[in-house]
């Protein structure tokens, strides 16, 4: 029996998650409007997100009168844009209709920002809408040096200090149902909504900050009042 020649495919079965990058210009944008709300004490107060979310943190806003008009649009149309690529390629990887153009998905506001610092952590959850993603503004060094110097970490062989972990499926063997990433600037991860995920906490005495939305398919929602018999308005 010959054992060259072979060639071996993936089939896309289960879910996915994308990732891919946000402007300078974005990024700009999403940190000194966030700076902006919590060093303004009235948005400070009003933005407070901590009651809608999951995470163990003292600090979530969420940007809520924080833009201008034109900050806003430019929010919107990057990450609105962003997430309708999220779908082709969804629908290229899994071989289903999911493509959807950006004016056939809508934003689910308001963006929110979270500043984790030392011992704070999110819990395993997930999110609402159809599609969600998180950003991140600013990754200290500290907490990569953390995962490979620190004596808790770099010994471990799963060194997880700031790391956001995807989990999906259950274990039938030959399986992986979670994937543990090392967030980046600028980089942001795109997801379906119910996909859990959960954020470990790190010891450094810094912040991390990240930023995240949700998306809502226009096309399911018209979808789904159809096959309920509602009427649409």
């Amino acid at each position: 029996m010959s054992l060259d020649r072979r060639r071996f495919d993936f089939l896309p079965i289960g879910t996915f998650v994308i990732r891919s990058t946000i402007s300078d210009e974005l990024h700009e944008i999403l940190l000194r409007c966030a700076n902006k709300v919590r060093k303004n004490k009235k948005l400070k107060k009003e933005n407070d997100y901590r009651k809608r979310l999951a995470g163990n943190l003292s600090e979530e806003y969420n940007y809520a009168n924080a833009f201008t008009a034109q900050e806003d649009k430019i929010v919107e149309e990057e990450l609105t844009w962003l997430a309708s690529h999220y779908t082709k390629l969804m629908g290229d990887l899994c071989n289903k209709p999911f493509y959807r153009k950006p004016e056939e998905l809508v934003m689910q506001k308001p963006v929110w920002v979270n500043f984790m610092k030392q011992g704070e952590w999110n819990p395993k959850h997930f999110h609402t809408g159809d599609i969600s993603c998180v950003m991140y503004l600013k990754i200290p060094k500290e907490i990569q040096e953390e995962n490979i110097k620190s004596k808790h970490s770099s010994k471990s062989n799963t060194p997880t200090a700031g790391k956001i972990e995807f989990c999906y499926g259950d274990d039938i063997g030959y399986t992986r149902t979670g994937t543990t990433v090392t967030p980046k600037e600028k980089v942001i991860y795109l997801f379906s909504a119910k996909l859990s995920h959960m954020v470990y906490p790190f010891k450094s005495k810094t912040e991390r900050i990240s930023v995240s939305v949700n998306f809502a398919d226009k096309i399911n929602a018209e979808n789904s009042l159809q096959a309920k018999g509602e009427r649409k308005i």
